[in-house]
């Protein structure tokens, strides 16, 4: 599992003043583009290195409890390799302090070749970081 900290601000906000939802969704994005920092990479540079894009096909996720802007939050990634061209971001989303389940889900990501948008194999670079987060 990988975990990410992350503080909350205003702009992520509604009038109320608890996140949007789909800012949830960046957070996890962040986690993962963190995931790749913490093995020494940058995952947009493997991306372009190996002529593949990383779409998301599926995305889920069960809200629990709203978090306040100005709140800090601990994303914790759990990726998994399902197949040769897919991987899955299992993840919750939990307060900083209390560690209280915020949120919890997965998206899924399909490996595909840049030029033709066909998926392809994950390349070994990338596998790599995802086998050993």
């Amino acid at each position: 599992m990988f975990e990410a900290r992350f503080q909350t601000y205003w702009a992520d906000a509604d009038p109320a003043g608890i996140v949007y939802y789909p800012h949830f969704f960046r957070f996890i994005e962040q986690a993962e583009e963190e995931l790749f920092r913490a093995a020494g990479k940058e995952r947009h540079s493997l991306i372009e290195e190996h002529h593949v894009w990383m779409p998301r096909v599926e995305a889920f996720s069960k809200f629990s409890k709203p978090i306040r802007h100005g709140a800090a939050i601990r994303v914790q990634l759990s990726p998994q390799i399902q197949r040769e061209k897919t991987i899955r971001y299992d993840f919750e989303v939990v307060d900083d302090i209390s560690s209280e389940r915020l949120a919890a889900g997965y998206v899924t990501v399909v490996c595909v070749d840049a030029e033709r948008f066909k998926s392809t194999p994950i390349p070994d670079a990338i596998r790599k970081i995802i086998e050993n987060a």
